[in-house]
């Protein structure tokens, strides 16, 4: 009779005997008080009769006994899930050893490891299970195969062997299917697959990291991520950056693989290993291991911007991002065009033809068409000039360079008043970067440009103001007035009180009496009036009714007056500007004036679109974009891209468009931001603009810049190199450690050499090529990604199966099926009479017992 759950079969050596089993009906009779005590006689007689019948087990159990060796898999797609569920198996199996049965272990991912020989025994389950760290077996790689040869290996010749594999069956390396097929002997295989809820729920498949970049840049780092989960999960992205951890960042992940943005910025030029690992909640099976990526840090981005302006916003906008910018006169290009390679950028800032060298714009054009980047922005002063046309710049742009705009017609004089705070607080220091008396500094260049936007038929006055007005020049023509006008404001000196009422009142009466339709007053101060709040109201009631517009300025930290200076603007019709930086003073003056003049030639601001963003537009909404009230009419020409337009009747307007000219890229803005774009400087996007544009356009490095990375192998360390210009090397890579290696070219601009193993951490060396040495430094990381491992999303059950029946064991099978003998292997009988007759016995008892009771 075959017992259950693989146990055996029992059978008896004397069947003759059991024909003895007839009578146990007799010992019933007669025994209707006594039942229980008949049912214990008549089985403690059947099993005297089993024991004299020769009563045994047998079972289908090689002769020498089974060689069990167990293969877990330790890989990142498994994580611990096959160590766990090996242990749970392993449990149940070791009980079930026979006394010549023997089990061994070994651990594997790209390599195997040997935890326990076979060797019969009651086995230690600790033993037969891996833990602590297993990096030296490649976690990153999965080689069936391999694992398969070493663990029938360890089973001597004269014992049945077979091959417990614990594993998801995602091979990188070799092919579990032919080694199998080509094993002789065969041995049989049965995978176990952990459960899917133990299996990783998440993982960092990669990092996207340039290999170049400049310091001082926000880069665009993505890690990509995979959720194997049903549902959206919350977890957090562990970074590191040379070994030193950042904080955290929680994400949301959606089933599927998803891109993770991690925005970072280098501050200093160097190498860089990146690092990133998914951390999940406590309770869930932990992730695989970090990924990495290297980088190589650059100068920050030096910037060539030509202007005919001293300060142009542009410039101050990437000197604010951390560029490393120089500005020069058009005339100051031809000086600098055999030097262009020392630039990322050139940015051509509102420039006229006039004072251009033809042979400048040639080489500009050259340059970008092997790799540099170039910019041009401005209005009808760039992009109308006719003298461009024809030109290499004309061939470089994206758009076409004759504006298409009529000249718009002359616009009405306007008349202008300004109110200059000169009291002591002026004079007072306003945060940690400026000193005693930058604010008026400030003040009075603002006041000057301010003076440079109008024209000269424009009336112009200005009023210095501390506890009483002092007059810097009446309301003129600026024609007449512009001289004397200028040399009071730059000699104005701060000292006294602040009382603005008396100036503002003299500013509105002379306003009044020249007769314009535009009035305007811009008064700016960072004092408390000596006079209250309600002193003002009539005042500010005149000055609505004359129809006299009024700006407020209020410079400074506090929070003084703010509410009466917002009054009056808000009464007239003014603007109120509350300015804690005073560097941003001249631009918003600017602004200002621009506004009044638009209004003067009857402008209307247009508000720009968002068309193709890209990288250049990130984070930036098309609700935020300032307005515009005068571009340069352009066309984009075939294959630019639009990414910012603006509407103009049936027209499309590009306010920005871009495209690769040759090697080369080149961005075109027809906007003046000291004219009709005069908002866009004041706005708080402005600078982020710029930076992210400059950064699409740059080429990732300079001539001389160069990108080392490192990836180790199982014979040695691969040693990349990368270069920015062509016709490098060759090189030579000497390591303290290893010696000198010869990096050869594998493609362009790339060259490789394979060095002895390197321990993970930072190598110094020196790579030397046509007699120039320099010093670098080689990042080695602790692990390198092939990016196979992670590739499936599922068990290979497939493969599994494949395997399991080509070598004649099966999926998922029990303890009993493994330890049972194969076909030609001989069966063990286990006598089973030292167990029946002691049971005899203790039923014999039973009775005894159960007459005595029933008394």
């Amino acid at each position: 009779m075959t017992l259950p759950f693989g146990v055996g079969a029992l059978g008896v050596a004397y069947p003759a005997a059991l024909a003895a089993l007839l009578g146990l009906p007799l010992f019933f009779v007669g025994a209707s008080r006594f039942r229980l005590a008949a049912a214990c006689r008549a089985l403690a007689a059947a099993l005297v009769v089993l024991a004299l019948a020769g009563l045994s087990l047998e079972r289908a159990h090689p002769e020498a006994g089974t060689c069990v060796v167990a293969a877990i898999d330790v890989s990142a797609s498994v994580g611990s899930a096959a160590r766990e569920t090996a242990h749970a198996f392993l449990a149940r199996l070791v009980p079930a050893l026979g006394a010549r049965d023997a089990i061994g272990a070994v651990a594997f991912a790209g390599r195997t490891r040997v935890l326990a020989r076979p060797v019969a025994g009651r086995a230690r389950l600790d033993a037969l299970v891996p833990g602590g760290d297993l990096d030296d077996l490649e976690p990153d790689e999965t080689d069936l195969a391999a694992a398969l040869a070493r663990a029938a290996a360890l089973c001597p010749d004269d014992q049945q062997a077979a091959l417990l594999l614990f594993t998801d069956g995602n091979e990188t390396v070799g092919s579990l299917l032919a080694e199998a097929a080509l094993a002789e002997p065969r041995v049989p295989i049965y995978p176990v697959v952990p459960p899917p809820a133990r299996l990783p729920m998440g993982t960092v498949r990669r990092l996207i990291a340039p290999p170049l970049a400049p310091a001082h840049a926000a880069l665009p780092l993505e890690a990509v991520v995979e959720s194997r989960a049903v549902a959206p999960f919350g977890a957090a992205l562990a970074v590191s950056v040379n070994g030193e951890a950042l904080l955290p960042v929680p994400v949301e992940l959606p089933p599927g693989v998803s891109a993770v943005r991690l925005p970072y910025r280098f501050e200093n030029a160097g190498s860089y290993l990146l690092e990133a690992k998914l951390l999940l909640a406590p309770d869930a099976p932990p992730a695989p291991g970090a990924v990495a990526a290297g980088i190589t840090v650059t100068q920050p981005l030096r910037v060539l911007v030509v202007s005919e302006r001293a300060q142009p916003v542009v410039a101050l906008a990437l000197v604010r991002r951390g560029m490393d910018v120089e500005v020069t006169a058009p005339a100051g290009l031809a000086a600098r065009v055999g030097h262009l390679a020392e630039y990322h950028l050139v940015v051509l800032e509102d420039v006229a033809r006039a004072g251009i060298p033809e042979r400048a714009l040639d080489a500009l054009a050259r340059w970008v068409a092997g790799g540099g980047a170039l910019i041009a922005t401005g209005g009808a002063h760039l992009f109308g000039d006719g003298g461009f046309a024809g030109t290499a710049l004309e061939r470089v742009l994206p758009v076409e360079l004759q504006s298409q705009r009529p000249e718009p017609k002359e616009r009405e004089p306007i008349a202008l008043y300004l109110l200059i705070d000169r009291s002591n607080s002026m004079g007072y220091a306003s945060g940690p970067d400026l000193q005693y008396g930058a604010k008026m500094e400030y003040a009075k260049r603002a006041a000057l440009a301010v003076v440079d936007q109008l024209g000269p038929r424009d009336l112009v006055g200005a009023i210095a103001f501390d506890s009483e007005p002092y007059e810097l020049g009446p309301l003129l023509p600026l024609a007449e007035g512009r001289a004397a006008l200028t040399a009071k404001i730059r000699q104005l000196r701060y000292g006294g009180g602040t009382d603005f009422k008396e100036a503002l009142d003299r500013a509105r009466r002379s306003l009044v009496a020249a007769g314009r339709r535009v009035r305007h007053v811009v008064l700016l101060t960072d004092g408390d009036t000596n006079r209250s709040a309600p002193d003002h109201d009539h005042l500010i009631a005149d000055l609505a009714r004359d129809d006299v517009t009024v700006t407020t300025i209020r410079i400074g930290h506090d929070t003084v007056n703010l509410d009466l200076l917002n009054k009056i603007s808000r009464a007239t019709g003014g603007a109120f500007h509350h300015v804690e930086d005073v560097q941003a003073l001249p631009q918003l003056m600017i602004s200002d004036t621009q506004h009044l003049m638009d209004a003067a030639a009857n402008h209307r601001e247009a508000p720009p679109r968002l068309a193709a963003g890209g990288a250049i537009l990130a984070g930036i909404a098309e609700d935020e974009l300032p307005r515009v009230s005068r571009w340069a009419i352009t066309r984009p020409k075939p294959g630019a891209e639009v990414r910012l337009w603006v509407e103009a009747g049936e027209r499309q307007d590009p306010l920005l468009a871009t495209w690769q000219y040759e090697l080369g890229r080149t961005a075109a803005l027809p906007i003046d931001f000291q004219g009709g774009g005069a908002a866009w400087p004041t706005w708080r996007g402005f600078a982020k603009l710029w930076s992210q544009l400059a950064m699409w356009a740059a080429p990732r490095g300079l001539a001389a810049d160069r990108h080392l990375e490192a990836r180790r192998l199982r014979e040695g360390t691969l040693v990349r190199l990368e270069t920015v210009a062509d016709g490098a090397g060759p090189f030579v890579l000497r390591v303290p450690e290893v010696g000198e290696v010869v990096l050869r070219p594998t493609g362009r601009r790339a060259f490789v050499g394979v060095v002895p193993p390197l321990e993970a951490g930072v190598h110094p060396a020196v790579l030397a090529a046509g007699g120039h040495e320099e010093p670098v430094e080689i990042i080695v990381p602790a692990r390198s990604a092939s990016g196979r491992e992670l590739r499936a999303a599922a068990p290979n059950l497939v493969l599994l199966e494949r395997v399991a029946k080509l070598s004649g064991g099966r999926l998922d099978a029990g303890a009993g099926e493994i330890l049972a003998a194969r076909p030609g292997v001989g069966r063990e009988r286990v006598p089973l009479e030292g167990w029946v007759v002691p049971l005899a016995l203790t039923l014999i008892l039973g009775d005894i017992a159960a007459r005595r009771l029933a008394r």
